[in-house]
């Protein structure tokens, strides 16, 4: 979700350069949705990702005609994609996989680490495509938002947004900590809970069911629906993850919490003014390059360190 997002000013940038050229954008089913909300996307093109099925759709693309290819994922399906589409010019964008790992294993940092939309753009630059100093975006449809906004009435109130999961654990912030500031923050307005059903645990869950006015909507919307919702927000809060760029690219006031990963790995909220982050700077940072199940050191102090009251009084400021 995040990688796509961040595409936003290379599209941009791809369109001044390229005024009358067909952008096509080809991703996998789940996120066909958000990429059509990406500025100056002409049109989507799915693959799936089981291995027969994706087969034949890479068959089915090969058989287009495309000019330049930008592989701006550089995994090891997004290059067997690009080599079956044989386009006569193709940029690729490498993520800087040994300086990271210096940083993770020895905690050196080698060169200057650039963020992921900046890294697109770099990618880029062979075709002329240049920074327009402008941050991430997506386009939502009026009547997506008004869908939304009368589906779920507490909308109007302006909640607080809460995105408390992640892939990896030791990417979450504590249980009890999210029912701390949710005590804190009901009583000036409602908290919605956004996210997938299988990121959050249910001692999460049972930290913020309790309290009245929490109005959990984790799996129950789609990705634009949630994007919508964070619109909506007076605040969201979240950590490292994929809706935290929706959160940004809805021009939301935001605060993030990080751990186990670090501003280097090119993920921090993009040229947001009305986001902060919250990190510790400790020696045991970065641990992982995306988290992991959990905490190597067993104490996960570069979560614990951040206290309800601490994200409370950064709201508060915001």
């Amino acid at each position: 979700m995040g990688d796509i997002v961040l595409t936003a000013p290379a599209l941009r940038g791809l369109r001044r350069t390229s005024p009358r050229a067909e952008l096509v954008f080809i991703t996998t089913h789940p996120y066909a949705e958000l990429a059509a909300a990406l500025p100056e996307i002409d049109k989507i093109e799915e693959v799936r990702k089981t291995g027969s099925e994706f087969l034949q759709d890479v068959k089915r693309l090969a058989e287009q005609r495309w000019d330049r290819i930008a592989d701006l994922q550089d995994s090891l399906k997004s290059a067997r994609l690009t080599a079956k589409l044989r386009a006569k010019e193709k940029v690729v964008d490498s993520p800087p996989r040994i300086r990271r790992a210096l940083l993770i294993t020895i905690r050196l940092k080698v060169g200057h680490f650039l963020p992921v939309p900046r890294r697109y753009l770099q990618a880029l630059k062979p075709w002329g495509v240049m920074d327009d100093d402008g941050g991430l975006e997506l386009h939502l449809l009026e009547s997506l938002v008004e869908e939304t906004s009368q589906r779920w009435k507490i909308l109007t109130e302006r909640p607080y947004v809460f995105i408390p999961g992640a892939k990896h654990a030791t990417k979450q912030w504590l249980p009890n900590y999210w029912g701390e500031l949710a005590r804190k923050l009901i009583k000036s307005a409602p908290i919605v809970l956004l996210g997938e059903k299988g990121e959050v645990d249910d001692e999460m869950f049972d930290k913020l069911r309790g309290i009245d006015g929490v109005y959990d909507l984790t799996g129950e919307t789609s990705i634009l629906q949630a994007a919508a919702i964070i619109k909506f927000a007076r605040a969201a809060v979240t950590g490292d993850t994929g809706p935290m760029h929706l959160a940004v690219a809805m021009k939301v006031p935001l605060v993030v919490i990080f751990g186990p990963t670090v501003k280097e790995f090119g993920f921090f909220p993009f040229r947001a003014d009305n986001a902060v982050v919250l990190e510790k700077p400790l020696w045991c940072r970065p641990c992982s390059p995306h988290g992991s199940a959990s905490c190597p050191l067993r104490h996960h102090n570069c979560m614990t360190k951040i206290t309800p009251e601490e994200v409370f009084d950064t709201i508060r400021c915001l």
